[in-house]
């Protein structure tokens, strides 16, 4: 099953309507009732309703470190990637990547355009 999303706050709108234009499950943490509610909040609230969270925020490197449960990390440092590379990459993780091999774990948008590469 491909991974459903959950767009954190910093993720502009613009990419999570492009992801649902690409067949991606995507919704905002605004739409679930989380709008600036805690990352450490968010990470199990994500969990619970099976939803990767897709994050530009740098306080999630530091939730992967110290262990917090979650279906699993995209994250991009901003500005790094315009709106159609962020688009683009995180459609392709959704491609080539299953919910089970996303649980638990953290993924940089250079990592799926790497394991794209490699499919």
């Amino acid at each position: 099953m491909p991974p459903f999303i959950l767009c954190d706050e910093q993720v502009p709108y613009a990419i999570k309507d492009g992801l649902l234009r690409n067949g991606i499950d995507a919704v905002s943490v605004q739409e679930i009732g989380l709008r600036s509610t805690d990352d450490e909040i968010i990470l199990p609230a994500a969990l619970e309703h099976g939803r990767v969270v897709y994050t530009r925020d740098h306080d999630y490197p530091c939730l992967y470190a110290e262990g917090v449960p979650h279906a699993g990390i995209l994250y991009h440092a901003p500005p790094k990637y315009r709106i159609g590379e962020a688009i683009r990459a995180v459609s392709i993780a959704c491609e080539v990547l299953t919910m089970e091999e996303m649980r638990g774990l953290w993924y940089t948008s250079d990592d799926c355009l790497t394991i794209a590469a490699k499919v």
